[in-house]
């Protein structure tokens, strides 16, 4: 059973309440009376104000944390960046075995001050019961499920979902499942977060893949004495194939993830994505 008597909480505070934050610019007046076409004028001088963006959107509002049905699987966990006025990137979210993705979606929103969309798959039931838990089978079934999930999270917030590159992330059994996925769309998911698993899914072969298809980092997050014997190894292959990858722990305080370990995966994100913009990136 894993600790995370906080997480939620941390998440909570650090994304959707300070993104709603933002104002809101109005529509022109419908109304108003069209006049008569201007007279060709020279382009205004450059110290003249910007004119608003038109791809700006009007701020996403609604609940933080989604429910989206899915074909053929449980339905996926989003957490919205709730007040964007513009097209936000993905972040994957997995959980490990025996866990929910609520959690996940809690963990990488206080990682990520709520920036991105975080989309956390929910996996098969492993008990049932009032507080059900949840994990997953193999690889491919989770790469199928992270698919509709993407296809579900596009059709529900259109324009607000960013294309191009997603982060990502996975605890333990869902660290180790993802290795096959990334290995296998570097270019889709360039930048990656394994915590507590995934040492002994990487191969030279996948490595070498990663890198040649445009992978660029590897984040290792230990919580145990265990995870940081099996890293080095990982990471070795990781470098010798050209992957920039680093472990960081939070010392043997199990085999978990709680609010020690959402700060201190916060505190290495500029340098898991420094080759974008902004403090954390697009991300």
């Amino acid at each position: 059973m894993l600790a995370r008597s906080r997480v939620l909480a941390v998440g909570a505070m650090l994304g959707a309440p300070t993104l709603l934050l933002v104002s809101c610019d109005r529509a022109p007046n419908a109304s108003s009376t069209p006049t008569a076409a201007p007279t060709a004028q020279p382009p205004p001088p450059a110290s003249s104000a910007p004119t608003p963006s038109a791809a700006t959107l009007p701020p996403l509002g609604g609940d933080w944390l989604v429910r989206l049905p899915l074909e053929g699987f449980r339905e996926a966990v989003i957490a919205a960046p709730i007040g964007t006025i513009s097209p936000r990137p993905v972040l994957i979210g997995v959980h490990g075995s025996r866990d929910r993705p609520e959690w996940a979606c809690g963990e990488f929103l206080g990682v990520t001050k709520g920036y991105p969309f975080i989309l956390c798959p929910h996996g098969i039931a492993l008990r049932s019961g009032p507080e059900p838990l949840f994990g997953f089978a193999t690889s491919e079934e989770l790469e199928r499920e992270i698919d509709a999930g993407l296809k579900a999270l596009r059709e529900r917030f259109g324009p607000y979902v960013a294309e191009g590159p997603m982060i990502y992330g996975g605890f333990s059994r869902g660290a180790f499942l993802g290795v096959p996925i990334v290995a296998d769309h570097p270019a889709r998911f360039p930048v990656v977060v394994l915590g507590e698993g995934g040492q002994s899914s990487w191969t030279d072969d996948r490595a070498s893949r990663f890198a040649r298809g445009g992978g660029k980092r590897v984040l290792f997050v230990c919580s145990t004495a265990a995870c940081e014997t099996a890293t080095p190894p990982a990471l070795a292959i990781l470098t010798r194939a050209g992957v920039e990858a680093k472990m960081i722990t939070a010392g043997h305080i199990g085999h978990i993830v709680d609010d020690r370990v959402v700060t201190l995966i916060r505190g290495s994100w500029p340098w898991l994505v420094r080759d974008r913009t902004g403090p954390l990136g697009p991300w």
